[in-house]
């Protein structure tokens, strides 16, 4: 969760002062949510990505990509209060995985030079 926040905010330096909003939850009662968005905070459901992970193995590269995607998603709720997934707020989400598809992008070119 923690380098999906990172990409995020080197993605998106105008979100910086939401992210400290983030906190973990673990909801063992209910894992078909992963996120929620109340206003004040960001709560991510941990639980509902323990399926995703190994004991014996590194988390998947995957993972950073699903958490990378709920971050925007939750934070586009902050930005677009009270649209739910209409189209203006699907436009702030897709903006905002943009420029972090940007930063990957340039990462990964400036890596394998």
């Amino acid at each position: 969760l923690n380098d999906a926040i990172a990409l995020v905010e080197r993605g998106i330096p105008s979100v910086s002062k939401l992210l400290p909003r983030i906190r973990e939850g673990y909801d063992t009662a209910n894992d078909t949510y992963e996120a929620f968005c109340d206003g004040t905070y960001i709560i991510v459901n941990l639980h509902s990505y323990m399926y995703k992970i190994s004991v014996n193995s590194a988390p998947p590269k995957t993972l950073i990509h699903d958490f990378v995607v709920m971050v925007t998603h939750e934070l586009a709720h902050f930005l677009e209060p009270r649209m739910g997934h209409n189209a203006v707020w699907r436009d702030t989400h897709m903006r905002m995985m943009m420029e972090v598809m940007v930063v990957l992008s340039s990462s990964s070119l400036s890596s394998s030079t």
